[in-house]
C-alpha cells in the first residue's frame, strides 16, 4: 500500500503531503487546482518524465510504500541493500530544472529503469492514455495468468523451468558445435604440425647452437691459424718460445737450488709452468687440427638453420602463435591435449542434441497443458468481465478473451487478446480500438475488479491502483456504477482515484481535496484531508458548482449516505 506521498515544486503545488487510506481514496478539487500534478508526481515514482515547463526550480517526490505481502519486491530491495523501516520503504525522485534526474529506493541510488520496474511491481497507474492492460499483449497475458493463478502459474513455472533448461542445453550445444567446427579446421593442421616436428626433431637450444656453429665456421681459417701460431709461440722449435726459455730458466736454477734450499720453491714453480705450457700448446694444436673449414660443413649448418627457421615460420601460427623455437616446442606439448579435447566434441554435441530433443518433447506437453489452462481461464475471465460491465452500465457489451498460437517463449506459446463488441451486432475488436474513452475506462475497471477478487482468493499481495480520469466521458448512472465498482475493487486493493464526479468521490473511504489559493499574483495548491462534515460541501461543489447550495448539499448528503449504505451491505 502507498501510505503517503509528498510533492514539492511541481506546477502549482509548492509543498503538499498526501496521506492515503488503505481502501478507496478520492482526490478532488477545482479545475486547475493541481489534480494532474498529483498524478504527475506519482508518475515520477514510476519512472515517468517531468515536463520542464511545470516547474521553475528543482522538483521532488517522496513516497512511502508498505511492503507487506510483496515478497518479490522485498527480495529485490534486500538485494539492492535498500533500507526498510517497520515494513515501509521510502521512494524518492528528484528532477532539476534542466532535466537531470536522480532516484533512490530505501536510501540506495538506482537508475530510473530500476525505479520503474520495482515500484511498478506494486503500483499501477491507469490513465486515458496508458491503459496498458488493454493495449499491451504481454500485459493481457499476465492479466489472464493472474486471474487463474492457482492453476495457470504452476503450469507456467513448469514450462519456464523446462525452457531455461533447454536454453542451457542450447548453449552447451553451441559450445560443442563450435568446438566440433574448430576441430574440423585445426585437427588436420595440428596433426601435420606434430608430424613435421617429429620428423625434424628440433632440440631445446638447438637454434642458438647452430648459429654459434655458423659463426665459428665462418672464421675457421682465422681460428686455425691463430691457434697454431699460439701453439708454436709456446713450444715452437724454429724460434725462441716460452717452453725453450722456461727450459733455460729451469737448467739455470737446478745447480743453485741444490746448494740453497731457498731456491727450491722457485724451481718447482718453473717446472710446473713448463708442464702447463706444454699442455696448453697441445690443446691449441688439437683445436687447430679439429677446426673444420670445409664448405660442406658450412652448408650443412646453414641448411639446418634454414630448416629450423622455416619450422617456426610455418608452424608458429598453428601452434599458438609461437615466434621462436622454444615457444614452438612448448606449444607442441599442449597440442596433443588439444587433439584429445577435440576428440570429445562430437560426443558432446551428440549428447546435447539428444537432450534437446528430449526436452522439446517435454516442452510440447507442458505448453499444451498451459494453453489448455489458459483457454479455460479465458472463458471464465470473459464472463467475469462481462458481468462487471453489466454493473457499469454496459449490459449489451460482449467480451471475448482469445488465446492464440504464437512463437514459443519462456511463458509458453500463447498470445492473449481481450476483445470487445460494445453493442449487439458489432464485431469483437481489441478493446483499445473498439471502445470509446469512457468505455475503455470501464472495461479496464471491470477487468481489475474481476482480477482483484481472484487475487484475494490466491493470497497475492494487494496492489495499488491509481486511476486518473477514469470517469472521463461518463455521467449519471454510469458514474454512480463506476464509483460502486471502484469501492468493490478497493476491497481487494488500494485504490487512488483522481475524479471530478461526486458520484465516484462519494464512495471513497478517504477524501483528499486539492485546494487552490492565490496570493500576490501567485497561485499555489495544497492538499487537505476532509472529514465527514467537510465532504458534504465538497461534493455539493462538484454537483452544482456551489458548496453552499441547499439543494446541492442535500443531494451530497444523500450521495454519501447511499454510498455508505452500499458499502455496509457489501
Amino acid at each position: 500500500m502507498l501510505s503517503s506521498l509528498r510533492i514539492r515544486h511541481i506546477g502549482v503545488i509548492d509543498d503538499a503531503l498526501l496521506e492515503f487510506g488503505p481502501g478507496f481514496t478520492a482526490l478532488t478539487g477545482e479545475t486547475g487546482a493541481g489534480k494532474t500534478m498529483i498524478v504527475t508526481g506519482l508518475g515520477l515514482l514510476l519512472g515517468g518524465r517531468l515536463d520542464r515547463g511545470r516547474t521553475t526550480t528543482a522538483s521532488a517526490v517522496d513516497g512511502t510504500l508498505e511492503l507487506t505481502g510483496h515478497t518479490a519486491l522485498q527480495d529485490a530491495l534486500d538485494e539492492l541493500g535498500a533500507e526498510a523501516d517497520d515494513g515501509e520503504v521510502i521512494i524518492s525522485r528528484r528532477v532539476t530544472k534542466d532535466g537531470r534526474s536522480r532516484a533512490q529506493i530505501g536510501g540506495v541510488p538506482v537508475p530510473i529503469g530500476t525505479l520503474a520496474r520495482l515500484v511498478g511491481s506494486a503500483v499501477t497507474l491507469h490513465g486515458q492514455a496508458d491503459q496498458l492492460r488493454l493495449r499491451d499483449a504481454d500485459a493481457q497475458r499476465e492479466a489472464l495468468d493472474d486471474f487463474d493463478a492457482g492453476t495457470v502459474r504452476p503450469l507456467r513455472e513448469a514450462h519456464a523451468e523446462l525452457w531455461r533448461r533447454r536454453r542451457d542445453l542450447e548453449e552447451r550445444r553451441r559450445r560443442a558445435l563450435a568446438l566440433h567446427q574448430e576441430r574440423d579446421r585445426t585437427e588436420a593442421a595440428l596433426s601435420a604440425a606434430l608430424t613435421r616436428l617429429e620428423e625434424i626433431d628440433p632440440q631445446p637450444g638447438e637454434e642458438q647452437q647452430v648459429r654459434a656453429d655458423l659463426e665459428r665456421l665462418g672464421h675457421a681459417v682465422e681460428l686455425r691459424a691463430g691457434s697454431e701460431r699460439a701453439s708454436l709461440a709456446l713450444i715452437g722449435e724454429d724460434a725462441p718460445s716460452v717452453g725453450s726459455l722456461l727450459d733455460i730458466a729451469q737448467e739455470s736454477l737446478r745447480g743453485p737450488a741444490a746448494v740453497d734450499d731457498a731456491l727450491a720453491p722457485a724451481l718447482e714453480r718453473i717446472e710446473s709452468l713448463r708442464l702447463e705450457v706444454s699442455d696448453l700448446a697441445a690443446d691449441l694444436s688439437r683445436y687447430a687440427q679439429d677446426v673444420d673449414a670445409s664448405p660442406a660443413r658450412l652448408d650443412a649448418a646453414n641448411e639446418r638453420l634454414h630448416e629450423l627457421t622455416a619450422l617456426v615460420r610455418d608452424l608458429g601460427p598453428v601452434l599458438g602463435g609461437a615466434d621462436d623455437l622454444e615457444g614452438l616446442l612448448e606449444a607442441s606439448r599442449t597440442a596433443a591435449a588439444d587433439l584429445e579435447r577435440f576428440a570429445g566434441a562430437e560426443a558432446e554435441l551428440a549428447d546435447a542434441e539428444q537432450e534437446i530433443r528430449r526436452i522439446d518433447e517435454e516442452l510440447e506437453v507442458a505448453a499444451g497443458h498451459l494453453t489448455a489452462a489458459r483457454h479455460a481461464a479465458a472463458e471464465v475471465l470473459a464472463g467475469a468481465v462481462q458481468d462487471e460491465l453489466a454493473h457499469l452500465e454496459m449490459p449489451a457489451a460482449s467480451v471475448r478473451v482469445d488465446v492464440l498460437e504464437a512463437p514459443a517463449r519462456e511463458h509458453g506459446r500463447d498470445e492473449v487478446r481481450i476483445l470487445l463488441a460494445p453493442h449487439p451486432g458489432a464485431d469483437h475488436l481489441p478493446v483499445a480500438t473498439a471502445a470509446s474513452g469512457g468505455e475503455l475506462s470501464r472495461v479496464m475497471l471491470a477487468l481489475e475488479v474481476a482480477l482483484g477478487e481472484r487475487r484475494t482468493d490466491h493470497g497475492a499481495a494487494a496492489p495499488v491502483f491509481v486511476f486518473d480520469e477514469i470517469d472521463a466521458g461518463i455521467g449519471g448512472r454510469a458514474a454512480l456504477a463506476v464509483g460502486q465498482r471502484l469501492a468493490r475493487l478497493a476491497q481487494h486493493a488500494q485504490v487512488i482515484v483522481v475524479t471530478h464526479l461526486p458520484q465516484v468521490a462519494a464512495h471513497a473511504t478517504t477524501h483528499l481535496q486539492i485546494v487552490k489559493t492565490a496570493e500576490d499574483g501567485v497561485t499555489r495548491s495544497t492538499v487537505r484531508a476532509l472529514d465527514a462534515d467537510q465532504r458534504v460541501p465538497e461534493l455539493a461543489r462538484m454537483l452544482a458548482g456551489d458548496a453552499s447550495s441547499e439543494r446541492a448539499l442535500a443531494h451530497a448528503e444523500e450521495l454519501l449516505a447511499d454510498a455508505q449504505q452500499r458499502g455496509a451491505d457489501e
